[in-house]
């Protein structure tokens, strides 16, 4: 062989060579950086004389120019919206009375997307961003249920996102009837009102308050979602952030409560507070409607393994002794002791434990892990909300140490 010959399969080696360590160190792709995630902005504080608070509601659309208004009519399609609000009042007067005025200054709608985005900026007020959810009863217009849930939020202090959820009550003693088979209907909308706030990943935490035949809607939506999620792949991860659930003067069947939705309520491990007061003519009414027979859950005690049944009877803030949810300081500052996630409701001084005669008890074999294992749910007393004079709404010359409507947030306890 000749040296050019040579020469050429030499070179030709060293590229062969040269090639493949070239392919040999061929960068690897950098690892794509995950998104950066955005977290919400916080809104500004409360401002307690003018607070704002949202809604959702399946009532038909009276006007949606300006002021949003809404019948007491369905509808197949959810609205969603802003409550802004105007609040005086609610000094200690001695009395049991709590005396807030609350004006309803705009009604704003929103898109779903957009009434999320608020709810999620809202929350981010509190570090466990918390949202509550309120739930109105019966004989409610839009502008009744607005007030209230206003009235609550304001008494509680609540800082983060009070959510009123209104399904449609005629506003009328005499639609009684309608009023319960549109709470029935309201079922499915509710649930999926849940389901977006604790699907949120800016939502932590859920507290929900209910007032009388609010409870026909909430305790079917809730007990279904509870049945239903155990069953999907992420399990019920989303809906255990409900946390607190405040039955208040149910207007329920209480046979049907404790049989068909009891133990499925406390299945995943909510604190379940159960307000009763023998004084309620309206539900005593109620019984009647259904027949006479059928004791409605909120009227008498009884006592129930896994839930907190608290005996508010001595509670005189009206006539009918059933609208005392926004209306008695006393309630307001035990509920937003139990609506908050470490406050001990036992140890402010307001509740009074009551030993639970046998026929007051109620067994609940299939109640969640924590049913029954301590004093409080046992399920063997029952705890008397403590009032001041005596429950009446006259005022005393001793003081009722509690300064509405300027609480801090209970989410700072």
């Amino acid at each position: 062989m000749n040296m050019r010959i040579l020469l050429q399969v030499l070179a030709l080696a060293f590229l062969m060579l040269f090639v493949a360590a070239c392919a040999d160190k061929t960068p690897v792709p950098l690892p794509v950086p995950p998104p950066v995630v955005q977290l919400p902005t916080p809104l500004p504080a409360q401002d307690w004389r003018k607070p704002v608070f949202y809604y959702a509601t399946n009532r038909n659309v009276l006007s949606a120019n300006g002021n949003a208004q809404y019948g007491g009519l369905r509808s197949r399609e959810t609205s969603y919206g802003e409550l802004k609000t105007s609040a005086s009042g609610g000094q200690a007067d001695g009395s049991d009375l709590y005396r807030v005025n609350v004006d309803l200054d705009r009604v704003t709608r929103m898109t779903r997307s957009r009434f999320l985005g608020e709810i999620e900026r809202a929350a981010a007020r509190t570090p466990g961003r918390e949202v509550v959810l309120f739930i109105h009863g019966f004989d409610n217009s839009f502008e009744d249920a607005a007030k209230t849930s206003a009235r609550i939020g304001v008494g509680i202090g609540f800082t983060g996102a009070l959510v009123l959820y209104s399904w449609p009550s005629a506003g009328s003693p005499a639609s009684y009837l309608g009023d319960r088979n549109n709470a029935y209907w309201a079922v499915h909308d509710l649930k999926e009102l849940i389901t977006d706030l604790t699907a949120s990943q800016w939502v932590g935490r859920v507290s929900i308050g209910v007032h009388s035949m609010g409870n026909e809607a909430f305790i079917r939506a809730y007990t279904e979602l509870a049945s239903e999620c155990k069953s999907t792949r992420g399990g019920c991860a989303d809906l255990r952030k409900v946390r607190a659930i405040v039955l208040a003067a149910p207007d329920v069947d209480r046979e049907i409560f404790l049989d068909q939705h009891a133990a499925k309520l406390t299945s995943l491990d909510a604190r379940v507070v159960l307000y009763a007061s023998r004084a309620d003519m309206a539900l005593a009414a109620s019984a009647l409607m259904q027949g006479g027979d059928y004791e409605r859950l909120g009227k008498n005690v009884v006592c129930i393994p896994g839930i907190h049944v608290t005996d508010v009877s001595d509670v005189k803030t009206d006539v009918l002794g059933h609208s005392w949810i926004s209306q008695s300081r006393a309630v307001l500052q035990d509920l937003r002791c139990s609506l908050a996630e470490n406050c001990n409701r036992y140890s402010t001084g307001l509740l009074r434990e009551m030993i639970c005669t046998p026929a007051m008890r109620y067994a609940l074999p299939d109640a969640g892990a924590g049913a029954g294992t301590d004093r409080a749910t046992s399920g063997t007393s029952f705890w008397q909300l403590m009032v001041p004079n005596n429950g009446s709404s006259t005022p005393a010359s001793a003081g009722f140490n509690l300064k509405l409507p300027s609480l801090p947030s209970f989410m700072s306890n």
